[in-house]
């Protein structure tokens, strides 16, 4: 039986020591039936995200060829830290408080007594209880050459700000200049750079450091400087590359662009083609065709760049032939990794009598230290790099005893540290989600990344609120954050991030959600704008989280010029006592309800009054003056209409025409003949316009139902069918949202893409050609579909 001696498991305060090999590091052939003592091996695997006061668990395992008696020893380069040896395959990690984040690194030391002793280390990110820092700064900033530009970051903190910096990577400035503006928790910070001329795009890193009292945080952003003149897309792959035949093989695309990637496509030629290739991502991952000679094939990548830049590059891969004999199969635990991850290659070799030697090899001038050979095993320790990204090529050979020979590949590709963080992503990140009181809710977000990412945490940003259960769970690309508080609540913003670990990669995320007291929400629906006139239709909801109703409404306004038909009705009809006689006025509407616990919820309905109104649209450009349609005019003349309503509610054009509501609730459309926009049906009294796209407009009426004419009508009407109560539509090509109980739900074509959470909608707009969305209260635009 195995025997194993536990030296006495304390927290070492001294560094790390040793490497991250062990076993027989080199590429000489090892024999198996040799007499000749091998050193142990150790592999360590566990949580690599840790928490103030946190404990972890460590899964280790430790194989001597000989079976000889080990001597394990654990230690730390910070104090404090406490281990405890549950059984050969587990130890616990016990971490002190910490009030900034730490780089904590586990060492691992064994010795058999008869080699030299064996180190392993394992990185551990070691975090505060809160993250007490909330940055608003972008992922990726891009510039034009030859400019000076400013890039200003708001920030607030849970401790007193004691200094501000910013640090940059990879590119030196000839004039920069640090603006602070700060009190004692909270300010902005501004960066002025003077950017060179460039005739590629120049990538660069930016990283603001705000020192508190109780701790440091940073954040960090790519930058992008393209060409002065105009946009900038170079693509170029790998050279000289081989795979096995059956073998995987990753081609990472080195591509500089000034704008957005809209497409990748990657193209093998001749036949065979490769198996499960991803053709239409940006890194080309496929299972190598079988092939009875070694034969070249060439592999293309066309990418294409907003604004229709397109750019390709050609490699030739070479996959090499397995003889008849040869049945050795390599698999790899990373397709791409990064650095300071552990990479195991193993292969299927179990039976060794016959064998004479083994010998595993690294090519390029892999430094041999950091790689630990077994006879079915290797296990390499990615190094630091200052290329964005290495290829290399790992063989396995094997000597029988008959002087038979078999050999296998398998390619090691690794990204640089930073390469790996800009390549982690939360796509949706800008979404928010609800919190409500004893609820347990879920969000689910997309995070995506070019290599495994070890380790996914959750915290709370802000000490000042507590969770009885926070919690991330990654799953492919969808990551569920879990939040169960159980308390009463306060309603407000709520902050969290999300940390992600890699290797020596690491990269955080801010999201928000918004707390509620209560499970009863009111919406009073979008914003409007109408011609100054008599009454108006309000389209309000009470939504309960469990669905439950029989809730009674209370319309009021902020002025004394409202009444309504039914204060307590959600749906109703607002009447003005007298027309607006100003410029413009703006009114919020209120409705409000309470719980059986009599917590009031309530929501604001702004509308704005007006007499003058200017319209630019794609093609016509509308004024209303004193309430009455002056002109709509476009570079073929204007539209008129004979008779016009008597008292104007709503102009709304899109496209190539424009339509008219009246308070009488009647509709009219005039513009370019063939827009079936044109063609409006019989219509009972319509209580609100809405332009859907260039060729489709719906009408709704006071009892929340919609009518819909034009190109896309019978497509729009069946989405509000399987939708709740709508209030807002728009689409874009085949893009369409719409606002549906308060939140926002976007389709591609049939698919739903998106959804909204958290704070409801006020409401949609146009944004460069893009669908945007407003949320109560907020004055900056969200885009979900850029």
């Amino acid at each position: 039986m195995r025997k194993l001696l536990i030296a006495p498991l304390i927290g070492i305060l001294s560094a790390c020591g040793g490497g991250g090999g062990g076993g027989s590091n080199n590429s000489e052939p090892s024999r198996p039936n040799t007499n000749v003592n091998q050193a142990p091996t150790i592999a360590l695997a566990g949580e690599s995200i840790a928490l103030s006061k946190e404990s972890i668990t460590l899964t280790t395992q430790f194989r001597d060829p000989e079976q000889d008696t080990l001597t394990v020893n654990w230690k730390s380069s910070l104090s404090d830290v406490t281990f405890q040896q549950n059984s050969l395959a587990e130890t616990v990690i016990s971490f002190p408080t910490v009030t900034e984040k730490q780089s904590v690194v586990i060492t691992c030391e064994v010795s058999d007594g008869v080699n030299p002793t064996v180190t392993r280390n394992f990185n551990v990110t070691l975090y505060p209880e809160t993250i007490g820092a909330q940055i608003e700064m972008l992922d990726e900033y891009q510039f034009k050459g030859e400019s000076e530009v400013s890039i200003n970051v708001p920030f607030k903190t849970t401790s007193e700000i004691e200094e501000v910096s910013w640090s940059i990577e990879n590119f030196e400035p000839d004039h920069q200049e640090v603006i602070n503006s700060l009190t004692s928790d909270h300010g902005d910070s501004t960066l002025k750079l003077q950017l060179p001329s460039v005739s590629e795009v120049l990538e660069f890193y930016l990283t603001i450091t705000i020192k508190t009292k109780e701790g440091v945080h940073n954040q960090t952003a790519r930058v992008k400087v393209s060409p002065a003149d105009g946009p900038s897309l170079t693509v170029s792959l790998p050279q000289n590359l081989s795979v096995s035949s059956k073998g995987q093989l990753s081609i990472v695309p080195t591509i500089s662009n000034s704008d957005e990637v809209t497409s990748y496509q990657w193209l093998w030629e001749p036949n065979p083609q490769p198996t499960d290739p991803t053709a239409t991502k940006k890194i080309y991952q496929f299972i190598a065709p079988n092939v009875e000679q070694d034969t070249d094939f060439t592999v293309s990548l066309n990418v294409t760049m907003k604004g229709d830049v397109k750019q390709s590059a050609t490699t030739q891969v070479k996959v090499k032939s397995i003889p008849a004999h040869n049945t050795l199969t390599l698999t790899s635990s990373h397709e791409i990794a990064t650095v300071g991850q552990t990479v195991i290659i193993k292969s299927d070799l179990e039976d060794t009598t016959d064998v004479k030697s083994i010998a595993w090899d690294i090519n390029n001038g892999f430094d041999k230290a950091m790689y630990a050979q077994e006879h079915n095993q290797l296990t390499i320790e990615i190094p630091p790099t200052n290329d964005v990204k290495k290829y290399h090529t790992v063989s396995y050979t094997v000597e029988y005893n008959s002087g038979v020979v078999q050999e296998s590949q398998i390619p090691l590709v690794y990204l640089s540290k930073s390469a790996a963080e800009n390549d982690i992503k939360l796509a949706d990140r800008y979404q928010e989600f609800s919190i409500y009181p004893q609820r347990e809710v879920t969000a689910n977000y997309t995070l995506t990344s070019s290599v495994p990412l070890d380790d996914v945490r959750v915290v709370s940003s802000w000490d000042t609120y507590t969770y009885d259960k926070l919690e991330a769970k990654l799953a492919g690309d969808n990551l569920a954050i879990t939040v169960l508080k159980n308390e009463p609540i306060s309603a407000g913003t709520r902050f969290f991030k999300v940390l992600t670990k890699a290797g020596a990669a690491e990269k955080e995320f801010s999201i928000t959600a918004q707390a509620y007291d209560s499970l009863l929400r009111a919406y009073s629906g979008v914003d409007e704008v109408f011609i100054a006139g008599r009454s108006i239709s309000v389209f309000g909801q009470l939504l309960h989280a469990d669905n439950k109703n029989d809730y009674i409404a209370n319309w009021a306004s902020d002025t004394l010029r409202f009444e309504f038909v039914n204060a307590q009705s959600p749906i109703n009809t607002a009447t003005m006592r007298d027309i607006f006689r100003p410029e413009s006025e703006r009114v919020k509407l209120i409705l409000s309800s309470q719980d059986e616990n009599n917590t009031e919820t309530k929501s604001e309905l702004a509308v704005e009054f007006v007499e003058n109104l200017t319209l630019n649209g794609e093609v016509y450009d509308c004024k209303v003056k004193d309430r009455v349609l002056q002109q709509c005019t476009s570079e073929n003349g204007q539209v008129h209409f004979s008779t016009p309503p008597e008292q104007l509610k709503q102009v709304v054009t899109r496209g190539s025409y424009v339509c008219l509501l009246g308070y009488d609730g009647t509709v009219q459309c005039d513009g370019f003949k063939d827009n079936p926009a044109l063609e409006v049906p019989n219509l009972e009294p319509v209580a609100r316009l809405n332009a859907v796209d260039t060729e489709t407009v719906c009408a709704q009426f006071a009892n929340t139902s919609w009518q819909c004419w034009g190109s896309k009508a019978t497509k729009i009407e069946d989405l509000i069918k399987q939708s709740g109560q709508v209030h807002q539509i728009l689409s874009v090509n085949d893009q369409t949202c719409l606002v549906s109980d308060g939140q926002i739900h976007c389709y591609q074509g049939e698919e739903k893409v998106f959804e909204s959470a958290g704070r409801f909608v006020s409401t949609l707009l146009m944004k460069d050609e893009k669908i945007c969305y407003k949320t109560k209260r907020a004055y900056s635009a969200n885009c979900p579909l850029d």
